[in-house]
């Protein structure tokens, strides 16, 4: 992917509220499942899976399945950008 497209993409993932609290929350926890996420930010599972897939596209969260259970952690991208925006959180 092109580099601009991905920094574009990674900076609309950040304009939404609930995504930076949930990079927020993921920052001080370091990893979580999507049910912890949701309960943690009082959001359905349902939307709380959807912003992850908008974070996981853009290269700001990974995630590891084992089974049907999956964790998801913070994964800091090479964008000098938005490494900062991270580290403003």
């Amino acid at each position: 992917m092109n580099k601009r497209i991905l920094v574009e993409r990674q900076l609309r993932a950040l304009a939404g509220r609930k995504r930076l609290e949930i990079i927020s929350y993921l920052k001080k926890n370091k990893s979580s499942s999507s049910a912890n996420i949701a309960k943690r930010i009082g959001l359905s599972r349902q939307a709380t899976s959807q912003h992850l897939s908008i974070l996981a596209s853009a290269n700001i969260v990974t995630f590891k399945k084992r089974g049907l259970f999956v964790t998801y952690r913070l994964f800091v991208p090479q964008s000098s950008i938005v490494r900062k925006v991270l580290q403003e959180l």
